[in-house]
């Protein structure tokens, strides 16, 4: 049996983005992390935000990223050019996170 797809391949950068903007401190958050052939999501929630610098801080890190992350673009302020980007955390998102709590590989 082939490894679940990718939850959030239909997200646009709109819809993250979008999410992103409108959170408060708390609310959940998905950090996507793909790297040597896996994939990961962390699910995780906010502990900051900047407005201002539109910027959002997490309370756990992704594996390879850090916990500040733009929400313009959805990357890591500290591995911009990185693997682990922000998604929004849906229902099939945090689903599929809790069903693969240590990521599968990526086809």
């Amino acid at each position: 049996m082939p490894p679940p797809r990718d939850p959030s391949s239909g997200q646009t950068a709109e819809e993250i983005e979008r999410y992103y903007r409108n959170v408060k401190i708390g609310d959940l958050a998905a950090i996507r992390t793909s790297q040597y052939g896996r994939l990961e999501i962390k699910i995780t929630t906010v502990s900051n935000i900047n407005p201002e610098a539109g910027s959002i801080h997490l309370n756990d890190d992704a594996v390879w990223g850090g916990v500040a992350y733009s929400v313009e673009s959805g990357k890591s302020y500290y591995a911009t050019s990185g693997q682990s980007s922000l998604i929004v955390p849906n229902e099939s998102v945090t689903a599929w996170a809790k069903a693969n709590p240590r990521g599968t590989p990526e086809y």
